[in-house]
């Protein structure tokens, strides 16, 4: 079986579990680091038994990778992921991969041109709980969707992490790529946006026509104390709902109700699997530039049709 060289740009925590994470897959060498922070860059390198860089144009141009993950501060995620396109390695570049139009369009336009393998860090859709629920919806066990609605809350904004976005990219991009997963690109999307006093939105309410006439609802905010993560399908036949960190789903109908088993797993590792089995196979992933273009599309629709709060 062909091994990947893999690096990983940006040594925070995240970074660091990408890190971790490789050197877990088995048709993977985690061979180099790179982080503006060298001492970062020191860390994970000689956990990992890495090679590290302050820069990544020194990486990129000094080590013969495969692929490589872009975890980086969002607002320098596009710049990265376009450097790495145009040196012709394959990436997979975590949330929310661009910040605003331009950024996103350089960087699907770049991956294009440079033929690479790409993969957004849309880590929720390899929850196991998510690959369930898609399985039931399919079955017809809820029978037709009517409304899809989900919760990601938490107070944790990465500010003093230098994260120069708002709620909505931040944590209500999860919920809309997990409901376009499920449902398809929404015909419609609208938001009530609710900022702080940095200007950037703390709460976030968007709700999305699918076709069908799905109706989807997102909640997202950094104001609730304790963490919220789920997701509920309401259908002609009944509901299901996911609980994301307890990896659970619950399925409700007026004659019975009942909680399939899952077997819990780590979203990174099996996205980073599936990311490196498209990089050793040569195929494009299903979760690709396309549907990342998508996603943040609808998100920067809704924003900017949005209702502001004051």
């Amino acid at each position: 079986m062909r091994r990947a060289k893999v690096g990983v740009i940006g040594c925070g925590w995240f970074g660091t579990a990408h890190a971790r994470v490789y050197r877990e897959i088995g048709n993977v060498d985690l061979v180099a680091v790179s982080d503006i922070n060298l001492e970062n860059a020191k860390r994970v390198g000689e956990m990992y038994n890495a090679r590290y860089y302050r820069s990544p144009e020194e990486m990129l141009e000094r080590e013969e990778l495969d692929a490589v993950s872009v975890v980086v501060t969002p607002q320098h995620l596009a710049k990265i992921a376009i450097l790495a396109a145009e040196n012709g390695i394959n990436m997979l570049v975590e949330k929310p991969v661009a910040t605003n139009r331009r950024e996103l369009e350089e960087l699907v336009s770049a991956v294009e041109r440079s033929g690479i393998i790409f993969m957004p860090g849309f880590i929720e859709i390899f929850n196991p709980a998510v690959e369930e629920l898609k399985k039931y919806l399919k079955s017809g066990e809820i029978g037709e969707p009517l409304m899809i609605s989900s919760e990601r809350m938490g107070r944790n904004p990465k500010r003093p992490l230098g994260w120069n976005i708002g709620v909505s990219l931040d944590l209500g991009v999860h919920e809309m790529y997990v409901q376009m997963w499920l449902m398809g690109q929404p015909t419609a999307v609208r938001s009530v946006l609710g900022r702080g006093e940095n200007g950037y939105d703390e709460a976030a309410v968007f709700i999305l026509s699918f076709p069908r006439d799905v109706l989807g609802v997102i909640s997202a905010n950094w104001l609730t104390p304790a963490g919220v993560r789920r997701i509920r399908v309401s259908g002609s036949k009944g509901s299901a709902w996911v609980d994301y960190l307890n990896q659970t789903l619950v399925i409700e109908r007026s004659d019975h109700s009942f909680i399939p088993q899952i077997r819990r797993k780590e979203p990174l590792l099996e996205e980073l699997q599936s990311f490196i089995n498209s990089v050793i196979d040569g195929r494009k992933p299903d979760v690709n530039e396309r549907f990342a273009r998508d996603v943040l599309i609808s998100l920067f629709n809704g924003i900017e049709r949005g209702i502001e709060m004051k």
